[in-house]
């Protein structure tokens, strides 16, 4: 959940200060949209993969300090929970081979993660939600990593609340769960794609990455159940959308958009996101003395608005501001081969679309919005509403139209290292398996969420696709 600040306590003069120079630098950022001072010629990809750590019998382990100590490599980095840690993979450039060198940087640092976990008999596992955790893991005081940027995230978020969190999952069971702090969020651990693009396609990429996250969430569910209860296909977007709610109860009830969010609509232009910003307070109020050019705060504050496609304003090598789509929606795993079929899936799928842009708005964004909650809730077999104008079962759309449309848009990017994977994804929704069925799969046959666990991971050690995994 970003990174880390300096201590974990804030006075009201330095959130008043920390409020004075993100105007600023705002009013620095609408300078550039009005001088189009953006790149508008590199493409570039990156991803950041969330991990959970498990012990032999397949319960977590909280010793994610002691692994991250042991690999000293600053492509890793601290979670909420200490049972979780994250990779942020390096960054690339568009080659022909581009697939080739992401997999083979996330192999091996995976790699590194695993050697470094081993030497305490720990597991490192892909999981949405980890089916083995149960509330007594989700006590702060023993679990939450030991960061100022959390300490400060739960007492500024439940003095913002003035409420206990009420999580509220209604699946195949009914999960209600009520916290005083935020380690729900902790229950949810994700792939973060991220795509650099050139400035005057912007607004199409982002409309294309809202019609992908659909597509995305059915192919690569894998958060079935939430303590101990069978909740959504991917219960980590109804987890995450409540457990980071700031709203209190007036704003609820005044239908205040949450700080975890779909979108606002359609845009024109991507200073409409970041103008959106405004609406929101800050929550970590690390005031540096820095250029206004630099965006110390703006990004700072940026990174604490959870849309599930974020829009976030970086800067290249030689100076220039560059625009990036963070895509947020995915889960962790199953497997390594997994993960990259996912990532070359939503380049390919959000290239292929952008390619007719007008298509992109036609459905009202309502419709959009309320299609993608569903299929988070129910996965494959949900009738949606697509861009193009079908209405279909999210099966049928994904063979039909989404997948193809993917094809085509790595054709279009000229890459030739990408139909393994793309084969990949198009055999899980043939088959129907996704991580989600198989776990429920085992789950309804041995409701052993220690053992679910061990069998999960000594699958996914082979680095097989889910889809062929035996059934339970």
């Amino acid at each position: 959940m970003g990174d880390e600040v300096s201590k974990d306590h804030f006075s009201a003069k330095e959130f008043e200060l920390f409020q004075h120079k993100l105007d600023q630098e705002m009013d620095f950022v609408r300078q550039l949209f009005a001088e189009d001072n953006f790149d508008n010629q590199s493409r570039s990809f990156g991803y950041e993969l969330e991990l959970c750590l498990l012990d032999k019998l397949g319960h977590p382990a909280p010793c994610n300090q002691q692994i991250l100590d042991h690999a000293n490599n600053p492509l890793f980095t601290y979670e909420l929970a200490k049972f979780n840690l994250e990779i942020n993979g390096n960054c690339f450039v568009l080659a022909p081979d581009l697939f080739n060198r992401i997999d083979n940087d996330l192999k091996g640092l995976f790699e590194q993660v695993q050697q470094a976990a081993e030497q305490y008999n720990i597991h490192a596992g892909m999981f949405g939600v980890l089916p083995s955790l149960f509330e007594e893991h989700l006590d702060p005081m023993a679990y939450m990593s030991h960061m100022h940027r959390y300490q400060v995230l739960n007492d500024r978020l439940m003095s913002m609340r003035n409420r206990p969190i009420h999580l509220d999952i209604r699946g195949e069971e009914h999960l209600q769960i009520e916290k005083n702090d935020v380690m729900l969020e902790a229950m949810g651990t994700s792939l973060q794609i991220h795509l650099q693009v050139p400035y005057k396609e912007a607004v199409d990429f982002y409309h294309a990455s809202l019609w992908a996250s659909m597509a995305m969430v059915a192919v690569s569910a894998n958060s079935p159940l939430v303590l101990g209860k069978s909740c959504w296909q991917e219960s980590r977007i109804a987890i995450f959308k409540q457990s980071v709610d700031t709203r209190n109860a007036k704003e609820v009830h005044d239908a205040i958009i949450p700080r975890v969010h779909f979108g606002k609509g359609y845009i024109q232009s991507w200073l409409e996101l970041f103008e959106d910003n405004n609406y929101y307070s800050p929550i970590l109020p690390e005031v540096m003395d820095t250029e206004v050019d630099k965006l110390h705060h703006f990004n700072l504050h940026n990174g604490t608005i959870w849309r599930w496609v974020r829009p976030i304003l970086g800067r290249n090598d030689n100076g220039q501001f560059h625009l990036r789509l963070e895509l947020r929606v995915a889960p962790s795993g199953p497997t390594l081969i997994d993960t990259m079929a996912n990532i070359v899936f939503y380049i390919g799928l959000t290239e292929g679309l952008k390619q007719t842009p007008k298509d992109l708005t036609r459905i009202p964004y309502e419709v959009l919005e309320k299609d993608f909650y569903k299929v988070a809730r129910h996965g494959f077999e949900t009738p949606v509403n697509w861009c193009h104008g079908e209405k279909l079962d999210m099966r049928q759309l994904l063979l039909k139209s989404a997948i193809p449309v993917a094809r085509e848009g790595l054709q279009q990017l000229g890459l030739n290292d990408y139909e393994a994977w793309i084969e990949i994804i198009e055999q899980r929704v043939s088959v129907g398996q996704t991580g989600s069925d198989w776990i429920l799969g085992y789950w309804h046959k041995q409701p052993d969420a220690a053992a679910l666990v061990r069998a999960y991971l000594d699958n996914a050690s082979r680095n097989e696709p889910v889809h062929t995994w035996p059934k339970p």
